[in-house]
């Protein structure tokens, strides 16, 4: 007999609350910014393009990547504490389905319990859930980064230009800008 396994996106009520306040944004200048990859396609790729030109544009001390282990799942309560220790601002995604939408989101929202100003990049038809499933985790006005959909398939110019596009959202969800 085949097993099958089905992966839900479901909230741990023990590592959320029903409602609380997002981390308290500070300048970006100067900050450490670590990137949380979810390894799709193309990701590592589109984070670090807009990792870096925060850096550039905005004086960030640094960009750093942590990979998760995979797309559908969370990081860990010590992978938080991990983070957390090396990080002022927390970039995750790539939110370019359903599942992976709901558990990039997570990522940030698990940062900003920690006290790490966080956002996380989604592409455009997963906007509307990830505003959704914000509000059930108790956040119902988190703000995301939107890029075009889809990532995976596209060019690396069109990937450069997106970065580029996403940078001053991004920088905004993050922090103050001094230098825009």
């Amino acid at each position: 007999m085949t097993k099958l396994m089905v992966l839900r996106p479901d909230v741990d009520p023990a590592r959320t609350a029903s409602r609380f306040a997002l981390a308290p944004r500070a300048a970006l200048s100067g900050a450490r910014l670590t990137v949380i990859g979810n390894g799709k396609p193309r990701a590592a790729e589109l984070l670090g393009t807009i990792g870096s030109h925060l850096v550039q544009r905005y004086g960030l001390a640094s960009c750093t990547v942590f990979g998760k282990a995979g797309a559908s799942q969370v990081i860990t309560d010590e992978q938080v504490h991990e983070i957390a220790a090396s990080a002022d601002v927390v970039l995750t995604g790539l939110g370019d389905c359903g599942g992976c939408s709901a558990c990039s989101l997570q990522d940030a929202l698990l940062m900003e319990r920690a006290g790490i100003p966080s956002t996380v990049v989604v592409s455009e038809p997963f906007q509307g859930r990830v505003t959704a499933y914000a509000a059930k985790l108790g956040v119902p006005a988190y703000g995301v980064v939107v890029v075009p959909h889809p990532v995976s398939s596209r060019s690396a110019a069109f990937l450069a230009d997106a970065a580029l596009r996403a940078t001053e959202p991004a920088a905004r969800q993050l922090g103050t800008v001094e230098n825009a």
